[in-house]
């Protein structure tokens, strides 16, 4: 019998996982998808429980990020081997996500015929990057000091970077929970969250260095 690689798809919108799911399902008959997540702590449970192949992973989903779920990965399910596939394409998550241990990074617009190349490939023991991911990492080798906002900002979730947006922006906690669909105690988390990682005592703080890294323009 052929080799049948298992496969975890973790994702918080759930036309997503069944848009990718019938994707494989017709492109990739091989891949036999044993579990999907919808947040980051279910994607490592059903790691731990499945230790899968592959694992197809979003960056943005609820209490843990993608970029946490790499990092405890190994912890549970060491020869996992991962697919970012996400629509934050920016360098300091591609990198961190290459370095957190990440063998494919590919934007949610990809074409089905290279979203499945690529998923063979990592499946090989390849690295696969999507051309315009590919050109962020190759200008960062070449030009580590052209960002120096990736090291600042690096730690924050993709929400947590939103949350900085809207705060530089003026915007209240209540404003802030009604434009990302969350409550008002999750807002004043992530902002809460934000001070302690940016090393930061008030939101006058926060704006500065959003417009010092041009997260917002002055």
């Amino acid at each position: 019998m052929a080799w049948q690689p298992k496969v975890i798809l973790a994702d918080d919108h759930t036309l997503v996982r069944e848009g990718i799911r019938g994707l494989l399902e017709a492109r990739m008959p091989e891949a036999l998808i044993v579990a999907e997540a919808a947040t980051g702590r279910e994607t490592l449970r059903e790691c731990a429980r499945h230790q899968p192949d592959l694992l197809l992973l979003d960056i943005s989903m609820p209490d843990l990020s993608g970029l946490d779920v790499l990092a405890e990965l190994h912890t549970v399910s060491p020869h996992t081997k991962v697919a970012i596939v996400s629509q934050y394409t920016d360098r300091a998550y591609v990198i961190r996500a290459l370095k957190l241990g990440a063998k494919g990074y590919l934007p949610k617009g990809v074409m089905a015929r290279e979203l499945v190349a690529a998923l063979r490939s990592v499946l090989e023991g390849r690295t696969w990057l999507d051309p315009s991911v590919a050109d962020l990492v190759v200008e960062a080798a070449l030009h580590p000091e052209t960002a120096p906002e990736d090291q600042e900002l690096s730690g924050l979730s993709p929400r947590e970077r939103e949350v900085l947006t809207l705060i530089a922006e003026g915007r209240t906690g209540p404003e802030i929970a009604k434009i990302l669909g969350i409550s008002a105690h999750t807002a004043n988390r992530h902002r809460a969250n934000l001070m302690e990682k940016l090393h930061l005592h008030n939101k006058t703080d926060l704006v500065k260095l959003a417009l010092r890294l041009n997260v917002v323009q002055s």
